[in-house]
């Protein structure tokens, strides 16, 4: 089983890290390829493989209940892809803005919950988005298991 990266630059982006990679001058081509979308993966065998993709859940919250689930939704269909070709899939996400480390009103634990609801199918919630115990969990899935990384802003970098 191996990992499936996609990453999408712009030209802006590479100009202003060229220089960290030793480039001193690049020419850009200017015309860019289209963006890629999931469905563009439709030959690729992501059967056996692990996702890691970064979805839009950060969703108005009164306390821990999801006011708008409209992002959310809008996931369900790559998400449910992704499962259909056999993938086992990593959510990550932020939610709010918090400022001092993890806090539990920014837990990514009712959007987990809302989409396993959506999706008709468990979507475990990781105790982090870094180390060894999360790596372990993500090595443990199986085809077509979801699981959804705590919130990236719990972490400045």
């Amino acid at each position: 089983a191996g990992v499936f990266v996609a990453y999408l630059a712009s030209a802006s982006a590479f100009q202003a890290t060229a220089p960290a990679f030793g480039v001193r001058r690049a020419t850009v081509p200017m015309e860019l390829e289209a963006k890629k979308s999931v469905s563009d993966l439709s030959d690729a065998d992501l059967s056996g493989k692990k996702v890691l993709i970064r979805c839009d859940v950060n969703v108005p919250l009164d306390g821990k209940v999801i006011t708008d689930d409209t992002r959310i939704r809008a996931s369900i269909p790559t998400l449910e892809y992704l499962i259909s070709k056999g993938a086992s899939v990593a959510v990550c996400s932020h939610l709010g803005r918090p400022k001092d480390g993890p806090e539990d009103k920014f837990s990514l634990g009712p959007c987990a919950a809302r989409m396993s609801e959506l999706l008709g199918k468990e979507v475990k919630l990781a105790p982090d988005c870094i180390g060894e115990e999360v790596a372990a969990m993500v090595s443990s899935q199986g085809p077509g298991d979801i699981i959804m990384l705590e919130n990236t802003r719990f972490y400045k970098e």
